[in-house]
């Protein structure tokens, strides 16, 4: 957890993405929005809006939440657990209204459960995170009109169920507003996010100076994973891509701590995962354990790198990720190879 006082990121920027998500519920003509993300790390999506909104963490969470943030009045974060977790958010973020509610999900740790998440079951006792939504839009005089979400793809069925039965005026398919904010970068995230590289970037040095014949996978990664951590990580994490001999059509990718003595002429690919402070970064390194590329390594590194620079000079402000992908893989298929 980052005091929010000592965090590069002020908490004007923070109003002024919630404002941002206001002006977006005036303009589409909605009650508001409802903003979600679910409380785990998921780096291959576009992971913790509510974390974006809110400087909570979505590795500080253990439960769902959400942000409501009304076309009128103040946003508000809901929260399924125990009340202790306020205590927790209160040091790291600028929210003034955090409100507990039910959880709709038997697991859930909550100080309430409601097997009825809907309906009429949602206005007894804790609201539900719909009974409580549908409760602010009125209490705001924002309610007549449907709302959107953001963050929709990351929702659970029994989630969606209990805002659609009772948010009475719908909700409408829209495009996501937080996504499209998080795609630009003010100042002070691209600092946090060169940061996190360089946390990520010494891990790295460190691969380099503890790779020995016959050291085992686990233990690559554990020094790693360890140099991270000394340096701030909040999420700090290395798989391997490990072909014996170079060979790479007899690799494979594991996720765990690899269980296996890496050799001289081994080809290893390490990837990473690296959190601070809420922005991640994944990088990779190939290569062959020794003083050469060897087996079929070398070719493939050659093409990777060749494609990698025509798609990084293709990289220009407004360009979609689709096309840069694009790029990269006609750049490799004029190689014989394929992304």
């Amino acid at each position: 957890m980052w005091d929010k006082a000592l965090h590069e990121i002020p908490e004007a920027e923070f109003q002024r993405r919630l404002e941002r998500v206001r002006g977006f519920a005036l303009e589409r003509n909605l009650a508001g929005v409802v903003v979600y993300y679910q409380p785990k790390i998921h780096q291959w999506s576009q992971a913790d809006h509510v974390g974006y909104l809110t400087n909570w963490s979505n590795l500080d969470r253990m439960t769902d939440s959400m942000v409501i943030v009304p076309r009128e009045g103040d946003p508000v974060l809901l929260v399924s657990g125990v009340d202790f977790m306020r205590d927790q958010i209160e040091p790291v973020s600028w929210m003034r209204d955090v409100r507990m509610v039910r959880s709709p999900d038997p697991r859930a740790i909550a100080a309430a459960y409601n097997s009825d998440a809907d309906g009429d079951g949602a206005n007894a006792g804790a609201r539900t995170f719909g009974g409580e939504t549908a409760e602010i839009l009125n209490a705001t005089g924002s309610a007549g009109r449907p709302i959107g979400i953001s963050g929709f793809e990351a929702m659970s069925v029994a989630l969606y169920r209990d805002l659609e039965s009772s948010v009475s005026d719908g909700i409408v398919d829209v495009p996501d507003i937080v996504g499209e904010l998080r795609s630009i970068k003010s100042a002070g995230e691209v600092s946090l996010l060169r940061q996190t590289a360089a946390v990520s970037d010494r891990g790295y040095e460190v691969m380099m100076d503890t790779l020995t014949d016959g050291i085992l996978g686990y233990e690559l990664t554990a020094e790693m994973d360890h140099s991270g951590r000394r340096l701030g990580g909040d999420l700090v994490y290395h798989c391997t891509h490990w072909p014996p001999g170079g060979d790479l059509a007899s690799g494979h990718l594991s996720l765990k701590p690899l269980n296996q003595q890496i050799r001289t002429g081994d080809y290893i690919n390490v990837n990473a995962y690296v959190v601070r402070k809420g922005y991640w970064i994944q990088s990779d390194r190939a290569g062959t354990v020794g003083a050469s590329l060897g087996g079929s390594a070398g070719k493939v590194v050659e093409a990777n790198l060749a494609a990698q620079d025509e798609a990084l000079a293709a990289i220009r402000p407004g360009l979609p990720i689709d096309e840069l992908l694009n790029i990269a893989n006609r750049a490799a298929e004029k190689l014989g190879y394929e992304i």
